[in-house]
């Protein structure tokens, strides 16, 4: 249907003749008549006035295709439908990994965050490739913890008279008798430089903390996967968090701003396994993994290194 019909046809909808429709957008009968003849046609600011008052459509008054105004309504709804049909589809399948994202690291959270063993050992091992950098063992007994570093990364291992390897680095900790020393090996002096970490805290706050009774396995699980409502759901929303699996307990993500792809594993009882820090742009990877024992009957009561190394330390501290 041509524009001229269709101005026909609407002016006689509304029961107006050629010289009152040209009153309701400021034109004369003339014009109209010039229009319905196909002898002209209305400029822009006239299709307008007639959109507006008498509450039709361009893509109707402008398409010779469309018959009527309810086409154009029905054929403007199937364009929104199409359009809106995928989007719905896909933000669907997005809310349900959202979903299941949000359930799958809550219950790592929840079960992880229940763990209370007194006593345990945890072993790590830090590797880049297939070199093992750096071997730390973690042992808590009671209030007494105790850290050993050994092989740091180019350095040979230190040997006793027997040829069993000595740790690099001690750290120990006696919650309470309030005792917290380093003991750092030195390659020329052959031995261990003491350092009293008490003295180097600078507030009673720091010193609190330093004794505090704390589960380390608990808090290093909790500290590299998201934990706590709010954090859980940021991280179940968040696109770069792409894979999530109850089954095999594991966590990846992926970093843009440092281009590192990680993979958190947890073992049975929903600790740390392992960590791998994937970095794109040389494909290396950076392997941490995690050995616990928390067996109880395998603790018994812990040396001070202090006695274990007595004759092996150097008091420089006053």
């Amino acid at each position: 249907m041509k524009l001229s019909e269709k101005l026909i046809k609407l002016r006689k909808e509304k029961g107006l003749s050629q010289e009152e429709f040209g009153n309701q957008i400021n034109v004369s009968r003339q014009a109209v008549s010039k229009w319905e003849n196909e002898e002209a046609k209305p400029d822009i600011n006239k299709l307008k006035e007639i959109v507006k008052k008498f509450n039709v459509n361009y893509n109707y008054l402008l398409n010779d295709e469309i018959e009527n105004k309810e086409e154009t309504t029905k054929t403007v709804e199937t364009k929104h439908k199409k359009v809106l049909k995928p989007i719905l589809i896909v933000l669907s399948i997005y809310l349900l990994i959202c979903t299941y994202k949000f359930i799958a690291m809550y219950q790592f959270y929840l079960i992880a965050s229940s763990f209370s063993e007194e006593n345990y050992k945890i072993t790590q091992e830090i590797k880049k490739s297939s070199n093992t950098l750096s071997r730390i063992t973690t042992t808590k007994i009671g209030n007494k913890i105790l850290q050993e570093s050994y092989s740091p990364e180019n350095k040979e291992p230190i040997k006793d008279k027997n040829e069993n390897t000595l740790p690099y680095n001690i750290e120990y900790t006696d919650t309470d008798k309030k005792i917290s020393y380093w003991l750092n090996y030195d390659k020329d002096k052959n031995m261990y430089i003491y350092h009293d970490r008490k003295k180097e805290m600078t507030n009673n706050k720091e010193k609190e903390e330093l004794f505090k009774n704390k589960n380390i396995i608990k808090e290093n699980t909790l500290n590299i996967i998201p934990s706590g409502f709010k954090e859980i759901f940021i991280a179940s929303i968040d696109p770069r968090y792409y894979y999530v699996s109850i089954q095999n307990r594991q966590i990846r993500n992926y970093s843009f701003a440092n281009n590192v792809e990680t993979k958190i594993q947890l073992n049975k009882d929903y600790l740390i396994e392992n960590i791998n820090h994937k970095i794109k742009d040389n494909g290396e990877t950076a392997t941490f993994h995690y050995d616990y024992d928390y067996v109880q009957d395998h603790f018994k009561e812990m040396q001070d290194p202090q006695e274990k190394y007595n004759d092996k330390i150097l008091y420089n501290e006053k």
